[in-house]
């Protein structure tokens, strides 16, 4: 493999270490849950999965599996249970995240990250969503380190915004919700729908992009609320796009 692609590979999974979108705050997720309300019934279940083909522009990288487990403990805790699992050349990438079952924030997020360039890594995050704070232990075989990110509030993970986005009744254009990563802030704005066309079907699509563009996401404008596609329009321009539902 080339130089180039090599370099390519790793910044990519390095943007997979943060997810691909991001989650509202607390607030702005009890005020969403009060205005607008949730489904009665969640919109997925046990044993759900959806198949992506991970894309450069318009080349295919490599496969991304998200799936619903149902419920599961962290700790003493009752959380739902997620598991995101991403293979593309030169790496795996397997994700296991447990949310809080009323706000999808992230209570542990457990990371294996298998390369063929680098040395392997086994992450675990701990949120203390009370203190504003994650505690991160890093292992492989060049080193070992623990360390803590502090915010001013609730942290939020990638992956779980699209189970609460899924969660939701109705969207009104212009909704901002203000996003908190670790390492960066932004907001997500709700733009309306539109027609997508992908391999499972044509979708009319409830649309979310960012601003600053961090993403866009496509979720159809059904009861199911089925994540269609994932994109970033920044420097890198990769996508998830679906393939497959189970």
């Amino acid at each position: 493999m080339r130089k180039t692609s090599v370099i390519l590979l790793i910044i990519f999974s390095c943007l997979l270490a943060y997810g691909l979108i991001t989650m509202a705050p607390p607030g702005d997720i009890v005020e969403a849950q009060t205005e607008k309300g949730n489904v009665s019934h969640p919109p997925f279940r046990k044993g759900e999965s959806f198949k992506y083909d991970v894309m450069y522009k318009k080349v295919r990288l490599g496969e991304s599996i998200l799936t619903f487990h149902g419920e599961g403990k962290s700790g003493d805790r009752q959380v739902y249970y997620i598991t995101f699992r991403t293979r593309i050349p030169s790496l795996k990438d397997a994700e296991d995240l447990y949310a809080d079952k009323h706000t999808f924030l992230p209570i542990e997020v457990h990371r294996s990250i298998k390369k063929k360039v680098g040395f392997d890594d086994e992450i675990v995050e701990r949120y203390d969503q009370d203190n504003f704070r994650v505690d991160i232990s890093q292992e492989s075989k060049l080193r070992s380190r623990e360390f803590s990110i502090q915010k001013d509030s609730p942290i939020h993970n990638a992956i779980l915004l699209v189970y609460y986005y899924r969660m939701q009744k109705v969207f009104h254009e212009e909704d901002v919700l203000a996003v908190n990563l670790p390492l960066v802030d932004f907001k997500i704005i709700y733009s309306g729908i539109e027609t997508i066309d992908t391999s499972i079907g044509e979708y009319r699509a409830h649309v979310f992009t960012s601003d600053p563009a961090k993403f866009k996401l496509w979720l159809s404008a059904d009861e199911r609320r089925i994540p269609l596609k994932i994109e970033n329009p920044g420097t890198l321009g990769y996508s998830l796009v679906i393939k497959s539902v189970d």
